[in-house]
């Protein structure tokens, strides 16, 4: 049995404050051999089946979420860092989404990043990462997106 986690959850939304979250999981992946899921959830993104459907209105923002993520992979892979599987989730509740796989694909650490919300602004809305802290049923570490890794 290893110390180290085999699986590792990037949770990201394309912002400047997931990329220190980005480079924590890529600098973990590299230094410890673990395999990398990155997640996007996303709202107005269509169900995975009809990402290449041409009828289907939100073909836009599905190729852009995969476009989106692949430039993370990219990013990740550049460090050094092994992606396993990349995850575009539809919908609006982020928070359920990663707990959620973090249970499915028997992940051993969660990395999320932090906007590092003022308390009236983490009254009005919440905060995914502390949310994903609380309900993860595995250790999550949480970037803050002020500081370079």
């Amino acid at each position: 049995m290893s110390l180290f986690p085999t699986n590792i959850l990037l949770a990201t939304d394309g912002s400047e404050n997931s990329l220190p979250a980005l480079r924590a999981a890529a600098d973990l992946s590299a230094s410890t051999g673990s395999g990398i899921h990155v997640i996007y959830v996303g709202k107005g993104i269509s169900k995975p089946a009809n990402y290449n459907d041409p009828s289907t209105r939100d073909q836009n923002s599905a190729q852009k979420a995969r476009g989106l993520v692949d430039e993370q992979i990219k990013e990740i892979e550049e460090r050094g860092g092994t992606v396993a599987e990349s995850h575009i989730v539809p919908g609006d509740k982020p928070a359920e989404e990663i707990v959620k796989l973090t249970r499915e694909r028997d992940i051993g650490v969660a990395v999320v990043g932090s906007r590092g919300l003022s308390r009236l602004q983490y009254a009005l809305q919440g905060s995914v990462s502390s949310k994903v802290v609380r309900e993860a049923y595995c250790p999550v570490l949480v970037v803050h997106g002020d500081h370079e890794l």
